[in-house]
């Protein structure tokens, strides 16, 4: 009995070092897993939705918190002020979960500049389709928004056309994009205050 008590304590304590071991390693790599994102994927985002903007806006990144949520702003700056954001929002749909994609707003012209997929757990093949370049562009390059306007696919009363056989990952992509949109047309008048505030 004695023996079967010991394994037990010996077994506890093992799991729970290890435990912690992995924890705190989990916790020393989340900045690394971060910079890593935002240099190998987000940031090639943002410099394809804003190819042609004269600052660097994955430098001048900011992060802005509004009820809970912390919003990563990627500001495009011309002539001392924010013309343009991205923005990196999960649309909810997707196929294999959550689809996350940059979408950048042009805050004078009330249009989308463009669209990438940044991260998705879909079919190969099929849903992924809809992460492609010449869809992206096709679908949301330079389309106009308002307050008040929906991004949504044909389907749901709007004007993006799905892609065929991957209906719930380009819904998914389409509500990622409304999300962005709807955030910087609420907040089009504020974005300028916050660029001028935390770009140095």
């Amino acid at each position: 009995m004695n023996e079967v008590i010991k394994m037990i304590l010996v077994l506890t304590v093992i799991c729970l070092v290890s435990a912690l071991a992995l924890t705190a390693l989990n916790d020393g790599l989340q900045a690394r897993i971060a910079q890593q994102e935002e240099f190998y994927v987000r940031g090639p985002a943002v410099r394809e939705v804003f190819v042609d903007a004269p600052n660097d806006p994955v430098a001048q990144a900011f992060t802005v918190e509004l009820d809970g949520v912390a919003w990563r702003i990627y500001p495009w700056i011309e002539n001392g002020e924010c013309q343009a954001v991205a923005l990196e929002v999960a649309g909810k749909g997707g196929y294999g979960g959550d689809v996350r994609v940059i979408t950048g707003i042009d805050l004078s012209a009330s249009r989308i500049l463009g669209a990438r997929v940044t991260q998705h757990s879909e079919t190969p093949g099929v849903g992924t389709r809809v992460a492609a370049t010449t869809y992206m562009n096709k679908a949301y390059g330079g389309l106009a928004v308002d307050v008040g306007l929906t991004v949504a696919l044909q389907s749901a009363g709007g004007e993006i056309e799905a892609v065929a056989g991957a209906t719930r990952t380009s819904t998914a992509v389409a509500d990622a994009v409304n999300r962005a949109v709807a955030f910087a047309l609420a907040h089009r008048d504020e974005i300028p205050d916050w660029a001028r505030e935390k770009v140095q």
